[in-house]
């Protein structure tokens, strides 16, 4: 057996059953291997493509994304996607190998000095008796966020030792039992107009969480990866922080307390601070590091938040604690009046509001469908909408600001909810073009992707900029072929939708697609919605 063929076999035995790649003389080996052995090897059109399919196979399956490259520029050209990994985090595994030894090698660096600048994980092959334990290692080190795994070349292709050590994978982690709650309980018992909070890391405390909020009478949060935790709860009112409604904004204005479980408080969550200022704020985790990390809470408690809500439960009703009985009426009339409200639509001849489409898509995508969105503009005008999701079915490429990442994130989830409902793909005009030729990927495994292009024909965010700073925004455009036929020239099938009322008669393409659907949306670049 050669080196090679051991890393596959152990991959496998650590469970490893899809592995997303594009082939070069570093990793042809190992994914052939893989392939060989009754792996599916997942062929993508570019290396970044390979590392956020990984990425989102794993954030929507909850096991490790597997992901091949080739040494120099393979490596390179994957590292934004390995970046926002890095950010979310995500356990991807991502296997490359070092060049043979020689000075002038065309394709030669240094991969563990890259690994270190991003702050990811380098673990290095070293000797045929090592293998187990280096492969072990690094998927060991998973638990904390992506891996490179460099086998070197060399050494891949050399015999393996008989009889060396397998995979041993890492230990669940038990829930965090929390720490002192006295100090919270006194500032929750004492608010008279509290919030609950829920982010990503509270996806599975929803029970807990909702009795908490129910015994105190408190409105209902998440931010927008804790999207689907409360959809059904009469005093939810949806993504806290710059995406929220402006009457659910005025109830945050008017709370003097804010539990947080599982969430960061990053500046869009609290507005810059904005809205925790002047309130006092319990901020629950299981990781201390996040602590106080953007915003400062007057108390932090270091535990899982299900077991943490239901302890903080437990004695507010031995202290006897009643709801807000009033406040709790604020919250249950500000979810209808939310419900209630339509935006006034900016819609023109040829482009729909993007706020009426999503409102529109919400009603006819799919039932049971995971969203996997891309960042830029318009997420102020689709995410707030857009809200038919379950939890943990909702995840966005914004770790680290980058464009064009969501389709093949999109195709990762997808393989990895096969039999679980389609996947939805939220992405700018600009963000599909940088990555077109992934939708051939999705194509060749004929997933069942909806891909919706929120195309203003223009860098939106950019296009904001140079409006607020006075200059010309026609730096800002873009002029596109037909995004249709272009999905359509790569085997997709494809609509384009400029009214209302086209993409309703879209409802039966849409609701059970066999394959990828490309749906073009056209709005007006001039519509802002500022967030």
């Amino acid at each position: 057996m050669k080196i090679y063929e051991q890393v596959s076999a152990l991959l496998a035995k650590h469970g490893t059953d899809t592995m997303f790649g594009l082939m070069g003389d570093a990793n042809m080996y190992v994914a052939g291997a893989f392939e060989n052995g009754g792996g599916r090897f997942v062929r993508v059109a570019h290396e970044a493509g390979a590392v956020a399919m990984a990425d989102g196979y794993a954030r929507m399956s909850g096991r490790p994304g597997v992901a091949t490259v080739t040494h120099g520029p393979g490596v390179t050209n994957s590292l934004t996607a390995l970046m926002e990994a890095q950010r979310f985090p995500s356990p991807v595994l991502l296997i490359t190998g070092d060049t043979p030894p020689e000075a002038t090698h065309l394709q030669r660096m240094d991969i563990a000095a890259v690994c270190a600048s991003l702050g990811v994980a380098h673990e290095y092959v070293h000797r045929p008796e090592s293998v187990g334990r280096d492969v072990g290692r690094a998927v060991r080190r998973l638990q904390d966020g992506p891996v490179v795994l460099n086998l070197p070349l060399g050494l891949g292709k050399g015999e393996a030792t008989p009889g060396a050590a397998t995979v041993q994978p890492a230990p669940a982690p038990a829930p965090a039992e929390p720490s002192d709650l006295d100090a919270a309980l006194g500032l929750i018992a004492s608010a008279s107009r509290p919030v609950v909070l829920a982010g990503r890391g509270a996806l599975a405390a929803g029970p807990p969480l909702q009795e908490l909020a129910d015994l105190l009478g408190a409105p209902l949060f998440t931010t927008a990866l804790g999207r689907g935790l409360f959809a059904d709860h009469p005093r939810h009112l949806g993504i806290m922080g710059s995406l929220s409604h402006e009457l659910a904004v005025q109830v945050l204005a008017d709370a003097d307390c804010i539990v947080a479980f599982g969430a960061t408080l990053n500046k869009y969550t609290t507005m810059a601070g904005e809205l925790v200022a002047g309130k006092h704020l319990v901020q629950v985790d299981t990781d201390p590091v996040k602590l106080g990390w953007l915003v400062e809470p007057d108390e932090a408690v270091v535990g899982d938040a299900a077991i943490v809500a239901s302890r903080m439960v437990e004695s507010l009703r031995e202290a006897e604690v009643e709801p807000a009985r009033a406040w709790s009426a604020q919250a249950e009339q500000t979810r209808r009046s939310v419900g209630a409200w339509v935006p006034d639509d900016q819609g023109t001849a040829s482009t729909v509001d993007v706020r009426i489409a999503s409102r529109v898509l919400n009603e006819v995508l799919p039932d049971h469908a995971a969203v996997v969105s891309d960042v830029g503009r318009f997420v102020a005008g689709v995410w707030p909408y857009l809200d038919r999701v379950g939890p943990g079915d909702f995840t966005a490429m914004t770790g680290f600001g980058s464009i064009g990442l969501g389709l093949a994130a999109g195709t990762g989830a997808a393989i990895a909810r096969q039999g679980r409902g389609p996947v939805v793909v939220l992405v700018g005009d600009g963000g599909f073009m940088m990555n077109a030729s992934e939708l051939s990927t999705a194509v060749r495994e004929r997933l069942p992707l909806v891909v919706v292009v929120l195309n203003d024909g223009a860098y939106g965010a950019e296009y904001m900029k140079l409006v607020a700073e006075g200059f010309d925004a026609a730096a800002s455009y873009n002029v596109w072929p037909d995004l249709a036929e272009v999905a359509r020239g790569l085997g997709a099938a494809a609509h384009t939708a400029r009214s209302a009322d086209e993409l309703r008669e879209l409802a039966p393409a849409l609701r059970r697609p066999e394959g990828p659907v490309v749906v073009d949306v056209r709005l007006d670049p001039t519509h802002h919605i500022p967030f």
